[in-house]
């Protein structure tokens, strides 16, 4: 019979929210590496400024204070252009030029990098999701596998551990995994393999599924496609994602495990149905990860932050317009971020409804930021909406 390829997801799971958060996480690191490269740079300047002690004749302290605070000024009237001092500044010597113009390339150079890593943000959790699914597809075929070899066990005394490995043994849906070449092309691509955790694996077998008193209902040698499911939906949520040393592990793999897992969750138990289903018409499973299902996600993430850091003054403006009693400079700047991600949809995306954007963005800071945080960005974002409804503004 023919080959068919069995997707294991084949509707998008990253909603929205989900890639609403990212931007702001993302986001929010881009601002915290800006600045910490912003004060890197002054430093960099200041340290050619630093009196020699050795020198013949001494240095003129005055002369290098005076260097340094010309330089500073001149790198932040580059940086930030609104910064400029209003007095014209004299010309400035050689050793004030080498250090502005080497601090200012390295600053841009890693502001570069940064930008680049910002907009790649969301290919990264993909990558992360997309191994951790494969990961542990894999894991249940490892766990087959030595199911299948604790059956052949010769001894006696063996026989509890050799009939609890049968129903594993015996699951036409981790066969099937197991017998898939794209699975193991899938591994091999994703860096997902087990090789290096053979011993652990084992451990966690032995300690987990054989110990648990819910696979006993399965001790038969020949289980109902029912059942299977049942099984292996059981190894998924009652063990994997539910034993805390293994979750442990995939959370040191991922550092952002705890908002990735419900994505990889739903993305494992959405091939069961599937291959249950089509487990008499196909000998091989092709597992399917986000890579055919997220470009609408990908393209509203990239717009998203492109158009916000396209905007950024004009949006740290209409913040400091709106913050009634508040310098921007003392606004969270988790509370900043949420807020301009959310001004920016608010301006800019004609097809999402204002109101829509707000309760997105108003419901993130109470997940995510400060306890009051949200009735600051509430009040806030109402009052440009205000505006807008108004027509004093409108979506560009």
């Amino acid at each position: 019979m023919n080959r068919r390829d069995i997707a294991l997801t084949e509707h998008p799971v990253l909603n929205r929210r989900f890639i609403r958060l990212q931007a702001v996480l993302h986001l929010y690191a881009f601002y915290v590496c800006k600045q910490a490269n912003y004060d890197w740079a002054l430093d960099q300047i200041r340290a050619n400024f630093i009196p020699d002690v050795f020198a013949d004749p001494p240095a003129d302290k005055v002369q290098l204070a005076q260097e340094e605070k010309q330089a500073l000024a001149l790198f932040a009237s580059s940086v930030i252009p609104s910064s400029a001092p209003s007095a014209v500044i004299a010309t400035p010597s050689r050793l004030v030029s080498v250090a502005v113009t080497r601090a200012l390339a390295s600053y841009e150079n890693e502001l570069a990098q940064d930008t680049r890593r910002l907009k790649e943000g969301l290919t990264g959790t993909v990558v992360k999701i997309n191994q951790a699914c494969v990961r542990i597809w894999q894991l249940l075929v490892e766990w087959a596998y030595i199911a299948k070899k604790q059956t052949e066990r010769p001894k006696l005394s063996q026989q509890y551990e050799r009939s609890v490995s049968v129903c594993l043994s015996h699951s036409h849906m981790l066969q099937h995994l197991q017998n898939d070449g794209v699975l193991a092309k899938l591994v091999q691509q994703e860096a997902a393999g087990w090789s290096n955790h053979l011993p652990m694996v084992e451990s966690w077998y032995n300690q987990f599924v054989k110990k648990d008193p819910a696979v006993q209902r399965y001790l038969v040698h020949s289980i109902t496609p029912a059942q299977d499911q049942q099984l292996v939906a059981f190894l998924i949520e009652n063990i994997i994602f539910h034993e805390e040393v293994i979750q442990s592990f995939f959370n040191d793999l991922d550092l952002r495990w705890a908002t990735h897992k419900r994505i990889v969750k739903k993305l494992v138990h959405q091939g069961l149905p599937c291959c249950i289903k089509n487990s008499e018409q196909c000998s091989n499973l092709s597992v399917l990860g986000l890579a055919a299902h997220w470009e609408p996600e990908q393209r509203f993430y990239t717009d998203l932050v492109q158009r916000t850091l396209q905007r950024d003054e004009v949006l740290e403006a209409l913040i400091a317009q709106k913050a009634k009693n508040w310098a921007v400079d003392r606004i969270m700047l988790l509370d900043k971020t949420i807020i301009k991600l959310a001004l920016c949809e608010m301006l800019y995306f004609a097809e999402i409804p204002i109101k829509v954007s707000m309760n997105e963005y108003i419901d993130l800071s109470k997940i995510y930021s400060m306890p009051k945080s949200s009735q600051f960005v509430n009040g806030l974002l109402d009052a440009v909406a205000a505006t807008l409804h108004q027509g004093d503004s409108h979506k560009a």
